[in-house]
């Protein structure tokens, strides 16, 4: 399998009961505005967690109880590096393509332990956050994206960029042109705009830089991924269907540029997997935001849906995983479990034979983003 979007992840060698409350009952790690701790006893109703103990008890060769089972991960991981090999192994994970808008660690540092072909993808919110502080004006803010954006790819050997507007402004991009982004600059720098905790939301200047990369990266010859769909807390919610994309995707400057929809706009999915049927440089990507918690967007269901859709040679596999390498095992574990599930439907009602299963499953897996990636 080729994960081609997922985070780095430090060695934590020990869990407890309260880390499993706060992953899978809060539903992210950049939850905010949250004043009380979820219940405890909410975490043992929680589908996706007893999924994962059952599954991890297999693994480990352990009893299924959470305590026992969290010891002998804890026996394992004493051995990180090794742990690892495992996890990676019985899932066949041979590819991890990394976000780097939220590290645990270093990319050297990670590869250190992960012995698999990483690759990397730059995130370009940080960077606005960042020169939007340091800029003085709006030309040496575009000349310090412009170089820092073509550094990534040439110098540092990223593989393509992420945005996740969505969380800042929402989908509906603006078709906005410089004067346009300029003038947002300059009321920002004026103190007309309001701050958050990412920065000042400027709209149309956030829209133009994502236009703008959007351009660079087809002459990089890169990909853009975007997010789309639900997610954490701050996402926009009513701003984050990715047909609110339609008319930048329809944008004559777009059309040459690969781009993935980030999560398959779960819970929009079909209005995603239309946009990658009919837009040739579009892919769906078939991750669960909040991943693995929120079971739905990893299922046959979902996966029949999609393969009915959009063209298999057009879906890769992610499965935004972050923090713990359990969730990138267990993430590749249920999409492995749910496509081979809504293949063999399709088999058994003869809209596929058993030989184009394979075929499909192996695409979605690994050959279309190895295509992607360049291999």
């Amino acid at each position: 399998m080729t994960d081609i979007h997922c985070f780095s992840f430090a060695p934590v060698q020990k869990l407890d009961h309260e880390y499993l409350v706060k992953l899978f009952t809060l539903g992210g790690p950049t939850v905010l505005g949250v004043k009380a701790p979820p219940a405890s006893s909410d975490l043992h109703f929680t589908l996706a967690y007893k999924a994962l103990i059952h599954e991890l008890a297999k693994l480990l060769k352990s009893s299924p109880e959470e305590a026992k089972v969290l010891h002998a991960r804890e026996e394992r991981a004493k051995h990180f590096a090794k742990y690892i090999e495992m996890l990676l192994a019985d899932a066949r994970l041979q590819r991890l393509v990394l976000d780097n808008g939220i590290e645990s660690l270093t990319f050297q540092e990670f590869s250190r332990y992960v012995k698999i072909d990483l690759k990397r993808v730059f995130r370009i919110e940080p960077l606005i956050k960042m020169l939007l502080e340091s800029a003085k004006s709006f030309t040496e803010l575009l000349d310090d994206f412009d170089r820092r954006i073509k550094d990534s790819i040439k110098k540092e050997k990223f593989i393509g960029f992420k945005t996740i507007i969505a969380y800042r402004t929402g989908l509906d991009i603006a078709l906005v042109n410089e004067s346009e982004a300029r003038a947002d600059f300059n009321r920002y720098r004026e103190g007309e705009e309001k701050e958050a905790w990412f920065g000042p939301p400027v709209k149309r200047l956030r829209d133009f830089l994502l236009l703008y990369t959007i351009e660079r990266a087809r002459e990089l010859g890169v990909f853009v991924q975007i997010h789309t769909g639900l997610g954490d807390t701050d996402i926009i919610g009513d701003k984050c269907d990715p047909i609110l994309l339609l008319n930048l995707l329809k944008r004559e400057e777009t059309l040459p540029t690969t781009i993935i929809l980030i999560h398959g706009g779960y819970p929009y999915t079909i209005e995603a997997a239309w946009l990658s049927k009919v837009f040739p440089n579009v892919y769906f990507e078939l991750s669960t935001a909040i991943p693995p918690t929120f079971a739905p967007a990893v299922s046959a269901e979902r996966y029949r849906q999609v393969i009915q859709i959009t063209p298999v040679t057009k879906i890769v596999y992610g499965s935004d995983a972050i923090e713990l390498p359990e969730l990138h095992w267990f993430s590749a574990k249920l999409a492995k479990a749910a496509l081979a599930e809504a293949l063999a439907q399709l088999v058994n009602e003869d809209s596929l034979n058993e030989e184009d299963a394979y075929e499909a499953a192996g695409m979605i897996l690994n050959q279309n983003a190895q295509s992607l990636l360049g291999h």
